[in-house]
C-alpha cells in the first residue's frame, strides 16, 4: 500500500504541476516549444498537427520530424519523457495535404499518454472565390485516438489500466499578404472518455492565434522575423503563450524565444540545405519551469527532412 500511495504522489507531482487533466497541455515539437508554444497562426512544418491541422495545406514539400525529450531533468528518481513522430505530404494544390502524427508523454513502468492522428486539410480561396494575393485561407481536420495507460505496481496485474477513445479537432488558419497570420484551433471537439473506473472525458480546447511576419523587421532590421501569440480557452479560462523566431544567415540559424505563466523557453535550430532542394533541420529547445523549484529544467531535440 505505501508503494502504490508513493507512485500515485509522484504520477500527480510529475504530470499535474503544469495541466489539469490528461491531453491537456502540449510537450511536442521543438520549434514551437522553443516560441513557448504560440503556434496556431505560424503552423508551417511538420508540428503543425499537434497546434493547427489547418496548416498543412500551407506546406509546399514532404516533411518527417522525430522528437525526444528529457522533461523535467533534476528531480531525483524521476524519468519523464516526451517523444513525437509527424509527417505530412502535400498531395497537390487542388487536393491538399495529409498528415500522421503520434506524441507520447510516459514515466517509464508508472504512466503513459498516446495520440495518434490522422489529418487533412486543403485551401479554400478557390471555392469562396477569394484573392490569393490578398489572403491565403485554409481549413483541416485532425482525426484522433488517445490511449492513456497507468500501472500502479509491476508485480500486481489487477493494478494495470488502460484506456482509449477517438476524438477529433478542426483548424482554420488565414495568411494575410501584409504578414499577419489568424489561426483558429478547436482540439477534442468529439468527447473523449478515457476513465478506468469512472466516466473522465478529455476536455475542448480552443486556441485563437495572431502572429505577424517580416523579412526584415523595419528600423531594427531583424531578418525573417516572427512574433506569435495564442489565447487558449479551456474551462471558462484563458492562458496566454507568446513567442519570437528570427533566422540568419539565409535562414538556416533560427533562434527562438517564448513564454508563458508556467515556464520560460528559448530555442535554436540549424538547417542544411542539398542540391536536390531536400533540407535537414536540427532544432533544441530548453524550457525552465516557473512553479518546479527541484528541476532545472526541461530538454527537447529533434532531426526534421523535407524532401
Amino acid at each position: 500500500m505505501k508503494k502504490i500511495v508513493a507512485i500515485l504522489l509522484l504520477a500527480i507531482v510529475v504530470f499535474c504541476v503544469k495541466t489539469e487533466a490528461a491531453f491537456q497541455d502540449t510537450y511536442w515539437g521543438v520549434r514551437a516549444l522553443g516560441m513557448g508554444g504560440a503556434f496556431a497562426a505560424v503552423a508551417d512544418d511538420a508540428n503543425t498537427p499537434l497546434y493547427n491541422i489547418a496548416g498543412i495545406a500551407n506546406m509546399s514539400q514532404q516533411e518527417i520530424t522525430l522528437m525526444g525529450s528529457r522533461l523535467f531533468a533534476g528531480i531525483e528518481g524521476v524519468e519523464i519523457g516526451a517523444n513525437y513522430l509527424g509527417y505530412v505530404r502535400p498531395i497537390g494544390e487542388m487536393y491538399g495535404a495529409v498528415s500522421f502524427a503520434w506524441s507520447s508523454l510516459s514515466t517509464p513502468g508508472l504512466r503513459r499518454e498516446d495520440s495518434f492522428s490522422l489529418g487533412y486539410a486543403r485551401g479554400i480561396n478557390d471555392v469562396i472565390c477569394l484573392d490569393v494575393e490578398t489572403v491565403s485561407l485554409s481549413i483541416g481536420v485532425n482525426m484522433k485516438y488517445l490511449v492513456q495507460e497507468t500501472k500502479f505496481d509491476e508485480e500486481d496485474n489487477d493494478l494495470s489500466r488502460s484506456r482509449g477513445a477517438f476524438t477529433a479537432d478542426i483548424g482554420i488558419l488565414a495568411w494575410f499578404s501584409n504578414g499577419i497570420g489568424i489561426g483558429y484551433s478547436s482540439k477534442y471537439l468529439v468527447p473523449a472518455d478515457i476513465g478506468y473506473e469512472e466516466k473522465d472525458e478529455v476536455k475542448n480546447v480552443n486556441v485563437i492565434g495572431l502572429s505577424y511576419f517580416d523579412e526584415e523587421l523595419p528600423y531594427i532590421k531583424i531578418p525573417y522575423f516572427t512574433v506569435a501569440t495564442d489565447v487558449i480557452f479551456r474551462d471558462n479560462e484563458a492562458t496566454i503563450r507568446v513567442g519570437l523566431e528570427s533566422c540568419f544567415f539565409n535562414k538556416k540559424l533560427a533562434i527562438r524565444l517564448g513564454g508563458r505563466e508556467e515556464a520560460y523557453d528559448i530555442g535554436f535550430g540549424y538547417e542544411f540545405s542539398f542540391l536536390n532542394e531536400s533540407k535537414l533541420s536540427i532544432d533544441y529547445a530548453f524550457e525552465m519551469p516557473v512553479k518546479v523549484e527541484e528541476s532545472y529544467g526541461s530538454h527537447f531535440f529533434s532531426l526534421s527532412f523535407k524532401f
